[in-house]
């Protein structure tokens, strides 16, 4: 006598798309969710006012893009100069934008001091208030 082979039925794919769907949800709902920290960043109060950036002896540059040493308004090649000359000659250049300096102002700005020769700049930043 033969035997009767049974049929497996056929596996459903409907519970794995059941799942991928559930995950599709999820992930949706958890990056919309989450906080926005850009929106809370608000930009550093006037930099000329500020003591401690000016004691740095970092090149300032205010929200119209004027660069001054101090309380000096001075231009990048003569600050270049005053700083070759002083005990800041070997390390990295300072540079302390106003939060609301346009970014083409500020690469001018550094755009000068790269084509002087000088590409060891860094750019002071101040920690917002919560």
């Amino acid at each position: 006598m033969r035997q009767q082979h049974k049929r497996e039925p056929a596996e459903s794919t409907i519970p794995l798309i059941n799942v991928v769907f559930l995950m599709l949800i999820f992930f949706l709902f958890a990056g919309s969710i989450a906080k926005d920290d850009a929106r809370q960043i608000e930009p550093p109060l006037n930099i000329l006012e500020d003591e401690t950036i000016r004691s740095t002896g970092a090149l300032i540059v205010d929200p119209e893009g004027k660069t001054f040493s101090g309380e000096t308004e001075v231009t990048v090649v003569d600050w270049l100069a005053e700083q070759e000359a002083g005990e800041e000659a070997d390390g990295p250049l300072k540079i302390a934008a106003d939060g609301t300096l346009k970014a083409d102002a500020l690469e001018k700005v550094i755009q000068d001091l790269k084509a002087a020769g000088r590409t060891d700049i860094v750019l002071i930043t101040r920690r917002g208030s919560k």
